[in-house]
């Protein structure tokens, strides 16, 4: 996944979300797959939110900025839940959707969600088993927005035989799950690296859709 740093960095990074159609057991129908190809959801992708000037930093001033930004201009944050069932053809999308994700669950992450919360925007949320979150801040957080996977140790995948890789994905997967009581379903692969049998390992593990 791609990275926000400055807004002018935010709106260049907008992408155009990729579904990986993981799990034979849930088959698309024809016309939601061929539906689902047109559909175009932009996703900012975030990471910390602090002064470090890190480029996978935003300040809390910048992200306000941002949120502000989407809410004048009518955008309508939603959930990965909201994007699936409308990829499957089970539900529609609002006019000018977006998705507002955060990575990692640092500790900042609870400051992205109170200030998306002022816009009533909704995040989405892919934390590691080694977050320094505590379970009642990602059980908080989940009420917030879906609390998805990121693997447990936040690894390369494709560097990683099949039963690691399963390891990864499946124990991150039971970790949030214990915790949320939610089910969890996506996965946001760290650095964007997979392969085939990553793709597999995710599918072993629940995971429907994976970007």
């Amino acid at each position: 996944m791609g990275r926000v740093g400055g807004w002018r960095g935010a709106r260049a990074i907008v992408c155009v979300l990729i579904l990986l159609q993981v799990l034979v057991r849930y088959p698309s129908p024809a016309r939601a797959i061929e539906e689902s190809a047109s559909v175009r959801v932009p996703i900012l992708v975030y990471h910390n939110v602090d002064y470090s000037g890190s480029e996978f930093s935003v300040t809390p001033e910048q992200l306000d900025e941002q949120c502000r930004w989407l809410y004048e201009n009518g955008y309508t944050s939603i959930t990965l839940w909201q994007f699936w069932d409308a990829a499957m053809g089970n539900g529609a999308l609002p006019m000018n959707p977006v998705l507002l994700t955060n990575d990692d669950g640092w500790s900042s992450v609870m400051t992205f969600a109170e200030i998306l919360g002022r816009y009533g925007l909704v995040g989405n949320y892919f934390i590691n088993n080694y977050s320094p979150l505590s379970p009642d801040q990602i059980l908080t957080l989940a009420q917030h927005g879906p609390v998805q996977a990121h693997t447990a140790n936040h690894q390369y995948l494709s560097h990683l035989d099949y039963e690691s890789q399963l390891a990864e994905i499946s124990q991150n997967v039971t970790y949030i799950e214990q915790i949320t009581g939610q089910p969890v379903q996506f996965l946001a692969w760290p650095f964007g690296d997979h392969n085939s049998s990553g793709i597999e390992a995710a599918a072993a593990s629940g995971i429907i859709g994976a970007f």
